[in-house]
């Protein structure tokens, strides 16, 4: 589904990536782990052209996005829920709801309405629906990340690559967010998902990426990378 080959990334003068490599399947749920500044971001962003300083291939379902702007890749099945969630704070649930849903290309065969996707999220999210017209900065962090979901999951995406999902968020959050990431597995929904929860990495995906200094530095299973915690102490030291 999604192949990234010999991909470099640059900031200015500064070299962010070196020669990344990853392959994701149709259904797979692909966790990319490392240290703060190892370059997880960087790669996701890179991917759905939001940073455009890059070289390498990224194609997803046989098609070359490398260069495509952001709304083009978005329109090609490929979300983002970003780090730090990054919800309008003026506009309402409502409203950023809408915005999720716009930026989806019109005619595709598995196109659905709005009604159908509101339908759709606030069912996933029932704690939207009771903060429909509440303003993004009116809600709690736990709140704001549901939204940050729901909005990506506005274009239908059949790739959906998750930023710290997690982050800095209560254990009933985190719990509430680790059912979320199973019912879209349930879907069928492929997943690239960055995280420092190695709990949450280990339980819902299929294999783990260690990156380390712009690079790729081990691949292996969850099961093999559970069973080896020297692997994860060695890239981040825990």
């Amino acid at each position: 589904m999604l192949t990234v080959s010999n991909l470099d990334s640059f900031y200015g003068p500064s070299q962010a990536l070196r020669r990344v490599c990853l392959a994701l399947e149709e259904g797979e749920t692909l966790a990319l782990l490392g240290r703060n500044g190892a370059g997880k971001t960087t790669t996701l962003l890179s991917i759905m052209g939001a940073h455009r300083q890059i070289q390498g291939s990224i194609k997803f379902q046989g098609e070359e996005l490398a260069g495509m702007p952001a709304y083009q890749v978005l329109q090609r099945g490929i979300g983002l829920v970003p780090e730090g969630r990054h919800i309008f704070p003026k506009l309402t649930v409502l409203e950023n709801l809408k915005m999720g849903y716009i930026g989806k290309k019109k005619g595709d065969i598995d196109h659905r309405s709005f009604e159908q996707y509101l339908a759709y999220v606030l069912d996933m999210f029932p704690r939207l629906e009771q903060r429909i017209k509440n303003k993004g900065n009116q809600l709690s962090g736990g709140e704001q990340q549901m939204l940050a979901i729901a909005r990506a999951m506005g274009s239908n995406p059949r790739l959906l690559m998750l930023d710290e999902p997690t982050e800095g968020l209560a254990p009933v959050i985190v719990a509430r967010i680790h059912e979320t990431i199973e019912q879209l597995q349930r879907q069928k929904v492929s997943m690239l998902l960055v995280t420092q929860e190695t709990k949450l990495a280990f339980s819902v995906s299929t294999r783990i990426l260690f990156m380390e200094k712009g690079s790729i530095c081990y691949e292996g299973t969850a099961q093999e990378v559970a069973c080896q915690p020297e692997i994860s102490k060695r890239y981040l030291g825990v």
